[in-house]
């Protein structure tokens, strides 16, 4: 004897058919409203990500603002080329589900049928991986040494308003002198003071960076995150100074003087 399904019920008369995309499946109570299976899925597909701990909002966001900017250098009907989109997008390319397609493709194209063309596109990855004579080497160094710096800079404001009292004006102004910071990270420093839980200041400040824009390399925690940064920083080649610059100061035609004019010449 074969027992029915058990999403089968007792008034049903024959079997159930798979409903196709886009319709409803009831579920629940008679008088709830069905969702559609569309809807159902991606509340599936979130939960799992969030079951496995993916930071699959952190993902998105990073996807939606490489998709972004890679639109504002496409013309309708027009592919951009694939060097190009390395080039629009030297520190987040990984971020690109469209070049990351690529990537999947040329690696394919290159280890299966040996292609030349491929293997000189994914060389260009891996240069812009690496670095090595890349002229956007030092410009990345410095984007580095700005976020670390800024990180200081907030845990910083952090301390000095944690000490602050008085008023919020007598507060703001107690921190903007203190620390020598702008109205605005005093203003988030004091806000994150007052809040309920404020957390560890390591991880405000790093979060508030990367909001701003700064690529501060991932890691499991924010101190660890933050540890790979200084090592990156400090093992990174200061930039050298421009021989005009240091020698300045002995050729007195690159410093303007000041000119005397005659009293009636005003």
């Amino acid at each position: 004897m074969i027992k029915p399904s058990p999403r089968w019920t007792a008034g049903e008369s024959g079997p159930r058919t798979s409903a196709p995309f886009g319709s409803v499946v009831p579920r629940g109570d008679a008088g709830a409203a069905p969702a559609p299976v569309g809807e159902q899925a991606r509340r599936e597909i979130l939960r799992q990500a969030e079951a496995l701990e993916i930071p699959w909002e952190r993902i998105l966001l990073d996807e939606i603002q490489a998709e972004q900017t890679l639109r504002r250098y496409s013309q309708d009907g027009v592919e951009v080329p694939f060097p190009l989109k390395l080039s629009i997008l030297p520190f987040s390319f990984l971020s690109s589900w469209r070049l990351r397609d690529q990537i999947q493709s040329l690696s394919c194209a290159a280890r299966g049928a040996g292609l030349r063309s491929a293997i000189g596109q994914l060389r260009l990855v891996f240069r812009r991986l690496v670095g090595g004579s890349d002229p956007g080497k030092e410009a990345l160094v410095g984007h580095l040494g700005f976020a670390y710096q800024r990180v200081l800079l907030l845990q910083r404001v952090c301390r000095i308003a944690r000490r602050s009292r008085g008023t919020t004006a007598e507060r703001m102004a107690f921190v903007c002198s203190t620390a020598r910071c702008g109205f605005d990270d005093a203003a988030w420093a004091l806000c994150r003071e007052d809040a309920a839980k404020p957390g560890h200041r390591l991880d405000a400040a790093i979060r508030k960076v990367r909001e701003e824009g700064f690529q501060i390399p991932r890691a499991s925690t924010d101190a660890r995150s933050f540890a790979e940064l200084r090592r990156i920083v400090r093992a990174s080649p200061r930039p050298a100074r421009r021989g005009r610059a240091a020698a300045g100061s002995q050729n007195p035609v690159s410093a303007p003087r000041r000119v005397g004019l005659p009293v009636d010449a005003i």
